[in-house]
């Protein structure tokens, strides 16, 4: 690391707390690495939608938006996504939720989806991404 490149994690109790050993956001200069973020409410540290993709899908934006506000960032700033599900066949439904965040075809993120066999707390999907700030 370069010497004058400020390094931080991010932490704020508008974060669900974590569920293992990490930060929400690790911030080098002008880049934030955003943790896979669950659909979990930061107020009561419980997870949404009860099976409702929809609802988990909103709540787990609205957790990376409080990382990038966090951190003075935007949802402008995010150049890279990966996101995981339990079932790619409610990749559309995540999508038109994404597209709320996302409006603009000219500007979407590089976005990696992937089917996995089960994530923590039995949720159905995490989302981790990459913001740089010119």
């Amino acid at each position: 690391m370069s010497a004058g490149v400020t390094r931080r994690a991010i932490h704020s109790d508008r974060f669900p707390k974590p569920v293992a050993s990490y930060s929400q956001g690790f911030q080098m200069g002008n880049t934030l690495f955003i943790t896979g973020q669950l659909p979990v409410d930061p107020a009561t540290n419980l997870k949404v939608g009860d099976g409702d993709i929809t609802l988990e899908s909103r709540q787990v934006m609205r957790n990376m938006q409080a990382v990038l506000e966090e951190a003075g960032f935007g949802f402008e700033h995010v150049v890279s996504a990966t996101v995981y599900l339990t079932d790619i066949d409610k990749l559309d439904t995540f999508d038109a939720v994404w597209q709320e965040y996302f409006p603009d075809p000219q500007a979407y993120p590089s976005r990696a989806v992937v089917q996995v066999a089960a994530l923590v707390l039995g949720i159905q999907l995490e989302i981790s991404a990459i913001a740089i700030k010119d």
